[in-house]
């Protein structure tokens, strides 16, 4: 069954290849022809297409079809969206409809084929969109009317503006598959099947969904595997096993700012290195080790100097034990200090946000991401030349420089900006 699954995905992905590489070749050859462009003012010269076969994958549905003739822009569209239709609504329906838990491996071989349908579709779509800002100028326009009033076949070419929104309803046909099958009761977030979605969404331009999807992945209830009827548990949303990848965590953002939606973007912070499950994972993975440390060098400082008081022949060995317990202890304790004051404190890093005065040392690590995408979205909304930094003003500029503030952080600190030192 999975190898059956894996063949029908990759047989549908060379389907759309080869639809857009038709699509493509034609659109050359159009301009190779002759003319400037779809709508060019060189009619005079006329061939016949070049053969498209050996670019088509063999299919019994689309091949012949689109061999033997050529095929406009929008009906190739609709081929695309019909295959998405054939291949993944299908298999998602037999996965919702189910009464049974289904196999995760299914589950991520779906998402997966989607992941690869939404990757192919949006190339496309930025293709199709800067070919037509290119060539949506008042002169071409004028030229268009009079080369389909003069040519009668010319009509078929201005179906290039037919494919934007096709390949838009595809996009959406498969942003709303991938959030049914990540909302399903039956289904169980992994952190793959998380990551899918993420890219899915992020590759398609549509992460309205991503904090939602972020507060399910922590707190959605998962089935009791082998009981009918299916009877759920709920987990512990503050568990360091519940956070979110901070690879994840930088895919959503940046969708997020691409698509300049600042609410979306605090959201998703907040819903991510905000919750109490990414700062545990934090703690464990990078203080647990040196705090363990910490606590064990008193016992091991201890045994060091009992051992080298044994090599001292002019003082007494308690007291020599104690005199280098002592010493040893402060030079360790000392250092350690040191180095974690260096650690908190570090700040080359920070761009255009800041710590406020008085936040604790322990509160600027554990919230350093925090921060860190913070300074990310400040620097997407800002101006990107220093020298006019501070003039940004603005209805969302001030939002989130009163949402900085909120968060003990400090926008565009005055004495850090350039020739305010």
């Amino acid at each position: 069954m999975r190898h059956h699954l894996l063949y029908r995905s990759h047989a549908a992905k060379n389907i759309i290849e080869g639809v857009i590489i038709i699509r493509r070749a034609s659109r050359k050859h159009c301009t190779a022809s002759g003319r400037r462009s779809y709508f060019g003012d060189d009619l005079s010269h006329s061939r016949s297409p070049p053969k498209l076969q050996d670019h088509l994958p063999q299919h019994p549905r689309l091949g012949s079809t689109i061999a033997q003739k050529r095929v406009p822009d929008s009906t190739l569209s609709q081929s695309i969206s019909a295959t998405i239709e054939d291949e993944i609504l299908g298999r998602a329906r037999i996965i919702l409809h189910s009464s049974t838990v289904p196999d995760t491996a299914q589950v991520e071989e779906l998402l997966q084929a989607c992941e690869e349908f939404a990757s192919l579709i949006s190339e496309e779509i930025q293709s199709l969109r800067q070919t037509t800002s290119n060539r949506t100028t008042p002169a071409s326009n004028l030229l268009a009317l009079e080369e389909i009033q003069d040519n009668p076949s010319a009509r078929d070419r201005k179906d290039v503006f037919l494919t934007v929104p096709a390949m838009t309803a595809a996009a959406q046909l498969i942003s709303s598959t991938a959030h049914k099958i990540i909302t399903d009761p039956k289904i169980y977030i992994t952190p793959k099947l998380l990551s899918a979605y993420v890219n899915i969404q992020s590759l398609l331009g549509r992460p309205r969904s991503l904090p939602e999807v972020f507060q399910l992945y922590a707190s959605k209830p998962f089935p009791k595997s082998k009981t009918t009827p299916l009877v759920f548990a709920t987990p512990n949303p503050n568990k360091p096993t519940a956070h979110i990848p901070l690879s994840v965590i930088d895919t959503a953002l940046n969708a997020a700012i691409q698509t300049k939606d600042l609410p979306l973007c605090f959201d998703i912070i907040k819903y991510s290195v905000c919750t109490r499950a990414f700062q545990y994972h934090k703690f464990l993975r990078r203080a647990f080790v040196p705090i363990s440390g910490a606590v064990l060098a008193p016992f091991a400082v201890y045994k060091l100097a009992s051992e080298l008081s044994g090599h001292l022949s002019n003082m007494d060995a308690a007291v020599a034990t104690d005199v280098l317990f002592a010493g040893i202890l402060a030079y360790v304790g000392f250092t350690a200090t040191i180095g974690v004051v260096a650690v908190t404190t570090f700040n080359d890093q920070m761009d255009r946000v800041t710590w406020a005065s008085g936040t604790p040392l322990r509160e600027r690590w554990m919230r350093e991401e925090e921060r860190m995408l913070i300074d990310r979205i400040a620097g997407a909304w800002g101006f990107q030349q220093r020298s006019r930094r501070g003039e940004e003003e603005g209805p969302d500029w001030e939002a989130l420089r009163e949402w900085v503030g909120m968060r003990g952080m400090i926008l565009d600190r005055t004495e850090l900006m350039d020739g305010m030192e």
